[in-house]
């Protein structure tokens, strides 16, 4: 059983960039994570101050549902990328603990936690395009209460009444 510092090293080494690629994708879903519960707040602290039944307080109401979504999905893509981290990070423990001891078992573990971490990359990634998507239901309420703006940027105002849904969309 007798093993070179060199053996691990070479083992781990060339992995080691998957780590670094894994936080720096976790600090990109961390900022924007922290973006849009920040702006989630703002908009509650907005809404509170903002007393007036009106369709800027529709709009605020709003936004303030879409944003506690994106909060919440990327608070999941958040949670999928450090479980990601975790597994890839466990591969490269167990691919040195291959280079020390000659077990098939840590080759499997190298194996399984690197393709696990791969795979929730790709399931954080998703979850990021989700939230993505629902950008535009953010950017469209937001100037919903804003009439010389909604017009020309194809949004439909608010339905009659305050607390009425707004109808994002086209103008038709």
């Amino acid at each position: 059983m007798a093993f070179q510092a060199k053996d691990v090293l070479d083992a781990v080494g060339p992995n080691a960039t998957l780590i670094f690629a894994a936080w720096i994708f976790l600090s990109f879903l961390q900022q924007r994570y922290s973006s849009a519960y920040g702006r989630y707040r703002e908009l509650i602290a907005e809404y509170r101050e903002h007393g007036e039944h009106d369709y800027r307080r529709t709009s605020l109401s709003e936004q303030i549902l879409q944003y506690k979504r994106r909060s919440e999905l990327m608070r999941l893509a958040t949670n999928i990328g450090v479980v990601s981290a975790i597994f890839l990070i466990a591969g490269l423990v167990a691919a040195a603990l291959g280079a020390i001891f000659d077990a098939p078992l840590f080759k499997y573990g190298t194996a399984f936690g690197s393709v696990v971490g791969l795979l929730l990359v790709i399931a954080a990634a998703a979850v990021v395009l989700v939230e993505n998507t629902r950008i535009q239901g953010a950017i469209e309420s937001d100037i919903s209460d804003i009439e010389d703006l909604r017009g020309r940027a194809g949004v439909q105002p608010h339905s009659h009444g305050p607390g009425a849904a707004p109808r994002l969309g086209p103008v038709k």
